[in-house]
């Protein structure tokens, strides 16, 4: 009798256990190839998810060294990772991990390369929710996004694999499929409003509001600071250009600065737009 009540009592007490795993809130994995796109185009939903308890790491590409305003690539790529950390912990991030390519040359960088070290983060952090640049975008300049998009898009596909870095087994590192993708992008796809023919394997249109935690994606904005500084100079040479006026430019500094980055923040409202690859996407309704 006696074992029987230790046994129940060890039984129920891993089942509280396995519930408990359960319910868990998921790992976030986010893949950015540059700060300012993750935290403008998906910085409020990745802080609703932080303050439901999730862990979430951001995987930064590259060393965002190239956008600044009198700075040398050195010391802005400095700056750059500083201000990347503190954008990440106004989200709610738990940490940020650097991969180290240069900003604007991933054309010239191995796709299998980049890929493969995304693979190990994925098999390593084994997220349950994953964001990452959506190359599939139009329109957008910075072509890191896409090239980043791209190899972590096959890096979600092939960390399920286990013939994907088999060398991964000696480190018990083994395959790891994330149930959930999101894509994220700014501007959101132009083509997002079209009528879908289908909705089985084809991501979807996702919007999330974030009223909730837009002040945290404000602070994790103005936290970027030399990209900010580097964009208000430019956009003020643009207007003087043209003979036109910003009042807000009138005169540069720090106060001014960060009220620029607020003004864009707000300026992209409180919802922001994925599309996203939950359970529809591998399993149809119909086969449920």
């Amino acid at each position: 009798m006696i074992k029987r009540v230790r046994f129940a009592v060890a039984a129920g007490a891993l089942l509280a256990c396995a519930i408990d795993l359960a319910a868990a809130p998921p790992v976030v994995l986010v893949i950015a190839a540059d700060a300012s796109n993750f935290v403008l185009a998906a910085g409020g939903t990745i802080a609703k998810m932080a303050e439901a308890g999730s862990p979430v790491y951001v995987i930064r590409v590259t060393n965002d060294e190239k956008d600044s305003w009198g700075l040398t690539a050195e010391e802005t790529a400095l700056r750059s990772r500083a201000e990347t950390e503190a954008a990440a912990r106004a989200l709610g991030v738990k940490e940020v991990i650097p991969l180290g390519y240069r900003a604007a040359e991933l054309a010239d960088v191995s796709f299998s390369g980049i890929r493969d070290r995304l693979i190990f983060y994925i098999r390593h952090y084994k997220p349950g929710v994953m964001f990452i640049p959506n190359p599939y975008t139009e329109y957008d300049r910075v072509l890191d996004r896409y090239y980043t998009g791209a190899a972590a898009e096959d890096a979600f596909r092939a960390a399920a694999l286990e013939n994907f870095q088999l060398a991964h087994a000696d480190v018990e590192l083994g395959p790891h499929l994330t149930p959930e993708l999101y894509y994220y992008a700014q501007p959101v796809d132009p083509r997002r409003k079209e009528p879908e023919s289908t909705a089985t394997f084809v991501p979807q249109p996702r919007s999330v509001d974030i009223a909730g935690t837009l002040q945290k994606k404000i602070a994790a904005a103005s936290a970027l600071k030399t990209v900010n500084e580097s964009t208000a100079r430019r956009l003020k040479a643009r207007l003087d250009a043209t003979e036109r006026r910003l009042s807000l430019l009138d005169a540069i500094d720090e106060s001014s600065i960060r009220r620029l980055a607020e003004v864009h923040v707000r300026g992209l409202g409180t919802t922001e737009e994925f599309r996203y690859a939950g359970i529809e996407f591998r399993i149809p309704r119909k086969y449920r």
